[in-house]
């Protein structure tokens, strides 16, 4: 979606919505793209009710051409890139967001982004809940038990 350049961040006005923060001079970025594009092209159907954004710099606020998408890094204190947030709003207002730094595999997209809306609306209410572990964090943790023998 192409957003007017008005100075303010961006406050998703879909209940749910994705926003991919993305960088031009960023090889990880490259590299998700390939990833991320065909996930959203492969669920277009399952993702009609999903705001759908990529706040784009050529490198985070210190080289960037949009204003609206500087403010909008700011804003969700995105300092890696590429970051997927996910974000639950109610009237232009933001109630509960979750931030993944890194690059993510298709399996982790769909769990994450499919099993957001129910996830971010039991913490919209109070209710202790957990974000699910990436591929890449389940690794790390892996390699860290490994390591302790």
């Amino acid at each position: 979606m192409l957003l007017n350049e008005e100075a303010s961040p961006l406050t998703p006005k879909e209940r749910v919505s994705v926003i991919y923060f993305d960088n031009s001079l960023c090889p990880v970025c490259r590299r998700y793209d390939e990833v991320w594009y065909p996930f959203i092209d492969s669920n277009l159907d399952a993702l009609k009710d999903f705001g759908l954004y990529i706040a784009y710099c050529n490198w985070f606020t210190q080289n960037c051409t949009s204003l609206k998408a500087a403010l909008t890094f700011i804003e969700y204190g995105v300092k890696a890139s590429p970051t997927t947030v996910l974000v639950l709003s109610d009237g232009g207002k933001v109630l509960y967001t979750e931030r993944y730094e890194g690059l993510l595999t298709e399996r982790d997209l769909r769990t994450i982004v499919f099993s957001f809306p129910e996830r971010a609306e039991r913490a919209f209410r109070g209710e202790k809940v957990k974000r699910p572990i990436t591929e890449g964090e389940m690794l790390d943790l892996l390699s860290r038990v490994l390591k302790k023998g």
